[in-house]
C-alpha cells in the first residue's frame, strides 16, 4: 500500500472521529470584567481554534476545510499523520496546561483537535504570505474576501487561541519556505489591524516569549522607554478634548509613531492617529480582557491607553476636535457612535495606579487649571479665529487709540 493511500485512510478516520466525538467545551479565562459586557466580542463567527468553542454546531462547517488543509500539509511536508499525532501526544500535558481549566476531551479527541487546528492555522499563514500559492485554487476561504476576513478575525479572539510555541514546532516541519512563522503571523495581523500593527513590529519581538496571537497583538504596541522611566503619578482622570481646546491646547498628529507615544509639552498635545472601525471594539476588548487575566496592574498598557482616550472623548464634540486635527480617523457612522464605543470600552476598565500616561494626565490637568490659558485661548478663538475678525479687531483697536490720542491732545490744548 503506498503512502498516499495510507494518508487518505488516516484523514478519513480523523474526519469520522471529528464528526462523531466533537462535544462543545468552554473554559474560563479568569475574572475579566470586560467579557461580561459584550460576549459577542469574544465569540468566533466561522471557525473554532483550540478547545473553548470546539464542537459548536454553528462552527462545524469549517471542519471539512481543516481536513483539506491537513491533506495539503502532508503532501508538501515530509511527515506522516502518525508523525504529527506523536508530536501532539508528546506535548499533550504541556498543551493542556496552557488552558485555565481541565479540558473535557479524551486523549484521542484532544490530539485530533490540536492537530487539525494547528495545521489549519499554519496553512492559512502560508497561503496568506504567498508561500503556498499553488494550493489556492478552489480554496473557498481565499476566493471569498469576506470569509478570509472572518477567519482572521476569529484567529484574534482571546477564546480562540493555540499556544504559539506549538505552532512554531509544527511550522518547522514545513520545508518549503524561508520565512519565519513570526513574520507570516504579523503579515496576517497587519492585513486585519493595519493601524495597530506596524510593518516592523515582528522584528522587535522575541517569538519564544509570545503566548498566542492576542499576545502578539498586544506586543505590537508598547510604551516608549521615556514613558516607562518617567514619573507615574496616580491621576483618576484627565480633561476632555473640548476642555483642552478651550484652554488653548494644540493637537498634533506625529506621523510614524506608536499609538502609545503620547506627549504633552509647551501647550502641544501629540496623539498618534487612532483609526476607529467597526472591528476596533473587538480588538480592544480582547486585548483588554487578556491584560486583566494575565498581567499585573502596572503592565496593563492597553487598559491605560483605553482609559486615556476615554478621558479625552466624553461627547461627540470631542470626537470632532480630534478628527479635525487628524488624531482620530472616524470610520463609523457618526461622532456619537465613536464616543459611545469608547464609553462602553471604559466600563469596568482596570485603571492602573501607575499608568504610563499618568504624567501626561497630570500635566494636562495642571494646564487646564490655570485661568490665563483659558483667557488667552478665548481671546484667540473668539476674536482672532479668522483673518477678517482679526482685521476688524485691529481696526477697532487702532481707532480707539486714535480717539484716545485725540482726546488727550484736546485736553492738553485747554
Amino acid at each position: 500500500m503506498d503512502r498516499s493511500h495510507e494518508v487518505s485512510l488516516d484523514i478519513n478516520e480523523i474526519a469520522t472521529s471529528l464528526r462523531i466525538n466533537s462535544k462543545p467545551t468552554r473554559l474560563s479565562l479568569g475574572n475579566a470584567a470586560s467579557i461580561e459586557l459584550n460576549e459577542e466580542a469574544y465569540t468566533p463567527r466561522v471557525v473554532s481554534i483550540g478547545p473553548l468553542h470546539h464542537g459548536k454546531e454553528n462552527l462545524k462547517a469549517m471542519e471539512d476545510h481543516k481536513i483539506m488543509y491537513l491533506q495539503e500539509f502532508l503532501e508538501r511536508s515530509k511527515v506522516s499523520v502518525e508523525d504529527l499525532i506523536n508530536i501532539v501526544r508528546d506535548s499533550e500535558t504541556e498543551l493542556r496546561d496552557c488552558y485555565a481549566e481541565t479540558i473535557d476531551l479524551t486523549r484521542k479527541d484532544f490530539t485530533t483537535m490540536i492537530l487539525l487546528d494547528v495545521v489549519f492555522v499554519t496553512m492559512l499563514l502560508l497561503k496568506f504570505g504567498g508561500e503556498s500559492n499553488e494550493s489556492l485554487h478552489g480554496d473557498q476561504i481565499f476566493f471569498r474576501p469576506w470569509k478570509l476576513d472572518d477567519v482572521v478575525f476569529d484567529m484574534c479572539l482571546l477564546e480562540n487561541q493555540l499556544p504559539f510555541f506549538f505552532l512554531e514546532k509544527l511550522f518547522e516541519l514545513y520545508p518549503r519556505t524561508n520565512r519565519t512563522i513570526m513574520e507570516l503571523t504579523f503579515e496576517v495581523l497587519q492585513g486585519k489591524w493595519r493601524n495597530w500593527v506596524k510593518e516592523d513590529s515582528w522584528e522587535k519581538i522575541n517569538s519564544s516569549r509570545v503566548l498566542h496571537f492576542v499576545d502578539c497583538l498586544r506586543k505590537c504596541q508598547q510604551p516608549t522607554k521615556q514613558h516607562l522611566l518617567a514619573e507615574k503619578p496616580s491621576f483618576p482622570s484627565a480633561p476632555t478634548t473640548t476642555e483642552l481646546h478651550q484652554s488653548g491646547v494644540k493637537f498634533e498628529n506625529p506621523e510614524g509613531k506608536s499609538l502609545f507615544d503620547i506627549t504633552f509639552s509647551n501647550g502641544i498635545l501629540e496623539i498618534p492617529q487612532l483609526a476607529i472601525y467597526d472591528s476596533t471594539e473587538c480588538l480592544f476588548r480582547n486585548l483588554q480582557a487578556f491584560e486583566q487575566c494575565h498581567h499585573k496592574s502596572e503592565d496593563m498598557f492597553v487598559n491605560d491607553y483605553i482609559s486615556f482616550i476615554s478621558y479625552l472623548v466624553r461627547a461627540p464634540d470631542d470626537v470632532e476636535v480630534l478628527a479635525h486635527n487628524e488624531n482620530l480617523k472616524n470610520m463609523l457612522k457618526s461622532d456619537e457612535a465613536v464616543s459611545n464605543l469608547l464609553y462602553n470600552l471604559d466600563k469596568q476598565n482596570v485603571i492602573s495606579q501607575d499608568s504610563f500616561l499618568g504624567g501626561v494626565c497630570k500635566e494636562l490637568t495642571l494646564h487646564c487649571g490655570k485661568r490665563r490659558h483659558k483667557w488667552k485661548a478665548n481671546l484667540k478663538q473668539v476674536y482672532f479665529n479668522n483673518p477678517w475678525t482679526a482685521i476688524s479687531v485691529a481696526a477697532a483697536t487702532f481707532l480707539l487709540i486714535l480717539t484716545l490720542i485725540q482726546t488727550v491732545c484736546s485736553i492738553l490744548q485747554l
